[in-house]
């Protein structure tokens, strides 16, 4: 026996040890699982090679079996470790590389059984891992087409370092030009050795290459991400003040628009409003002439007291006339307080009974009393005279005979229900769809605002507003709002 390649073995085992162990320690930080499958395939493969070097030292069966089994699982470990750079090994995979060492262990078993010559022996032994090595330029191969960088030459050096050494010993030995016994001395045994070193310290290198450009990567990758979700959130937190500006605006907005609508819709009120307080004045006017008649006679003086009265009475009608104005287009400030909506519904059909009389509209009414809830009673009326004006304008428009607006309110299961019907000639089914919509509308003097700003107003309130309308069978608009115990309160 030749000690000194025995030793060989060893120091070969050694630097296994070494590189693999020197990995584990130096990319322990990581605590990666390829990491500790690539260093404990190592370690396997050295334990298989001190096994080897062992023969004659140890029972025969123990440097076959155990030198070969480690060898083999060590080498199929540092393979998975590497197909795992580039993604999850496929299954096909693993089974295909699994069934061809275990077939070659089976082989290397059923040799050692049959005392098979050493020559046959390793020659099976070195064609194998001719063929088996040469896996590894396959994955280095892969792994440059997946993206890694560094690290694939460094794997393809080795797994060529590996096969032409191995390629030259099992050439030589089936031509008979090869050294038979396991430690002699000879030049192929030389050419093994020194590919064998020079393979598992570029294999080595390979691997941490790959596997710190990877966590490098992996890094940058994580880092765009966190900046991506950065300004992401940057960008919410823009949006998020963008939208409350807009919130902002939205409500002043509807505050001007209600201004607005308010206005537009005295310019419908200005006959019925200078009609009704016509009357009251005009008969000012007269009684203050008769007075001043009689006060001209001596014996007038109690007649005109009677019609001072009556001045007084006038006076007082037209007052209130103007009172109930000044409060429905007072603009408010959206506050909420508690109300009767059926005195709200009175103030409104007081304004609107003038006009509705002037045009021959009846107006047929049944309203429980009394009705509590909370909101702002500006914007209710506002909403309940839109409702009355425009169904009075549906029927002035279309010249209805018998024009006539029900208005029923009632209270049912906690909620108020306010419905105004008119007998006009309906909602065409093409506009039906915009009847809520901002600037949309079917009159020629309209501004497309009322029913918008309308059901905003019910909406703030925790209300519905809807509509029912047939062409040619008029329309019936129901405003739904909750009462005093169920009322949002804000």
């Amino acid at each position: 026996m030749n000690l000194d390649l025995r030793t060989i073995f060893l120091m070969d085992a050694a630097l296994y040890l070494m590189l693999h162990g020197a990995i584990w320690v130096g990319l322990a930080r990581h605590r990666s699982t390829l990491v500790a499958l690539w260093s404990l395939s190592g370690m396997l493969s050295a334990i298989g090679l001190v096994f080897l070097g062992m023969r004659g030292v140890l029972p025969e069966w123990v440097v076959v079996v155990s030198g070969q089994v480690l060898m083999a699982l060590g080498n199929w470990g540092r393979q998975i470790s590497l197909r795992s750079m580039v993604g999850v090994p496929t299954r096909s995979w693993l089974w295909g590389q699994g069934l061809f060492n275990l077939a070659y262990l089976a082989l290397n078993l059923g040799l050692f059984a049959s005392k098979a010559s050493d020559w046959l022996m390793l020659l099976v032994f070195y064609a194998f891992y001719t063929v088996n090595l040469a896996e590894y330029f396959r994955i280095g191969r892969d792994m440059r087409r997946a993206g890694v960088v560094n690290g694939p030459l460094a794997i393809e050096m080795a797994s060529g370092a590996f096969c032409v050494s191995l390629g030259i010993k099992t050439i030589a030995l089936a031509g008979g030009w090869g050294e038979v016994s396991l430690y002699a001395m000879a030049w192929d045994q030389t050419v093994v050795f020194a590919g064998q070193f020079v393979a598992i310290s570029l294999i080595n290198v390979g691997f941490i290459q790959a596997f710190v450009g990877e966590m490098h990567k992996a890094r940058l990758q994580a880092e765009q991400e966190l900046l991506l979700q950065q300004q992401k959130s940057d960008l919410l937190q823009k949006n998020a003040h963008a939208l409350g500006e807009l919130l902002r605006e939205r409500e002043e907005i509807i505050r001007q628009l209600t201004l607005s609508n308010k206005t537009a819709g005295m310019g419908a009120l200005v006959a019925s409003i200078a009609h009704e307080l016509n009357q009251p004045l005009t008969t000012i006017v007269i009684k203050t002439e008769l007075i001043d008649a009689h006060l001209q006679k001596d014996t007038g003086i109690g007649e005109a007291r009677k019609i001072a009265a009556l001045i007084r009475d006038d006076t007082l009608q037209a007052a209130a006339i103007i009172r109930t104005l000044r409060s429905m287009f007072t603009v408010g400030k959206g506050e909420f307080e508690l109300l009767d909506f059926s005195d709200l519904i009175g103030h409104v059909l007081d304004v609107v009974r003038a006009r509705a009389h002037a045009c021959g509209i009846a107006m047929v009414i049944s309203c429980e009393k009394p009705m509590f809830m909370a909101g702002d009673a500006t914007q209710l009326q506002q909403v309940v005279l839109n409702l009355l004006n425009n169904a009075m304008d549906a029927l002035i428009d279309a010249q209805v005979r018998c024009p006539c607006i029900r208005i029923h309110c009632a209270a049912t299961d906690g909620f108020l229900l306010l419905r105004v019907e008119d007998n006009g000639p309906g909602i065409d089914s093409a506009q039906q769809e915009d009847v809520f919509a901002l600037f949309k509308t079917s009159k020629s003097q309209g501004m497309g605002v009322g029913l918008w700003l309308s059901q905003a107003i019910v909406q703030s309130h925790g209300g519905r507003l809807e509509f029912e309308s047939s062409p040619g069978q008029g329309a019936v608009f129901s405003l739904r709002l909750p009462m005093h115990e169920r009322a949002l309160v804000h």
